[in-house]
């Protein structure tokens, strides 16, 4: 077996549906789907178990945990895989009918090259528009472009793209979180990777198709109140990548504010540049009052 698809859920039931119609019309079956769910307390468990039942052509694995949150959700299935490659699928999205078809032949073209993390392919609206009003700048010779998760903005591919990624990798890369959170940005764990020295390749085929929810994570604007060391851990890797010292100043004063609102000013002492964090800790002082009273407006 080839590709471990992935989807972690959390009182999702009415909408899984969707996503495990679009694995049962795929034409090549050679995937499992672990689906890890986050605590759900609507009936997850008893729709997944109706489908292991069935003769879909591919393996069903349930993987239920307490309410750990995404990152946590995310390992997990990774050491549940049993295959090579991991992709991951959100409970509200799905697959285009040939993308495991389409997935494995592209693997082939990576599996042996060891500075590559997978490979990278867009993803799209209903409509079949891409989620942001760009095209990718991929090589028409070729049909796709090599690049880290940090060049992506060069090749216009700086929108929602789906990623394969080595399950080793993600192993040795595992997604971050605070510990008394339950998110924090994904991108903490691609960049890391990036900064590794790891590309994909990226093609602009668009195989994933999104349909975003007010209940998603997408759209839950509290995820930085209830999570602020999570963004915080995000804008501390930002001073690594951002180029120029006003971009790595503006970094420092949003990791300050977030590590004082969130009561963990320790932080500041892993700093990825201590000489803007203590030149913009005053802003970054003022700036805490500001998101303290931002929160305070969200129910």
């Amino acid at each position: 077996m080839k590709l471990t698809i992935h989807t972690a859920t959390y009182n999702r039931a009415y909408i899984l549906g969707k996503a495990y119609e679009s694995l049962c019309a795929q034409t090549c079956k050679d995937f499992e789907w672990i689906i890890t769910d986050d605590g759900s307390t609507d009936g997850t468990d008893s729709l997944v178990r109706s489908w292991q039942e069935k003769d879909n052509g591919f393996p069903i694995i349930y993987n239920p945990l307490p309410h750990v949150g995404i990152p946590r959700a995310l390992n997990s299935g990774v050491e549940r895989s049993s295959t090579d490659w991991f992709l991951m699928l959100d409970s509200d999205d799905k697959l285009a009918t040939t993308a495991v078809e389409s997935i494995i032949k592209w693997l082939a073209e990576v599996e042996d090259k060891a500075d590559f993390v997978g490979v990278g392919f867009g993803k799209c609206q209903p409509n079949g528009e891409y989620m942001k009003k760009q095209t990718p700048k991929i090589d028409p010779a070729l049909g796709y472009v090599d690049a880290t998760n940090v060049e992506r903005p060069l090749y216009g591919l700086d929108m929602d793209m789906a990623e394969v990624h080595r399950v080793e990798l993600l192993k040795k890369f595992p997604f971050q979180y605070w510990e008394t959170e339950k998110y924090a940005p994904e991108q903490l764990n691609y960049n890391a990777i990036a900064l590794a020295g790891y590309k994909f390749r990226w093609r602009g085929d668009k195989l994933y198709i999104c349909d975003y929810l007010p209940d998603g994570q997408t759209r839950n604007d509290k995820l930085v109140k209830l999570n602020p060391m999570g963004f915080a851990m995000m804008h501390n890797q930002n001073m690594l990548l951002r180029k120029g010292f006003k971009a790595k100043c503006r970094c420092a004063a949003q990791m300050t504010a977030l590590s004082i609102y969130a009561g963990h000013t320790e932080y500041l002492k892993k700093s990825n540049c201590k000489a803007a964090t203590l030149l913009t800790f005053p802003y970054g002082v003022a700036l805490s009052f500001r998101r303290r009273k931002q929160f305070k407006k969200l129910k």
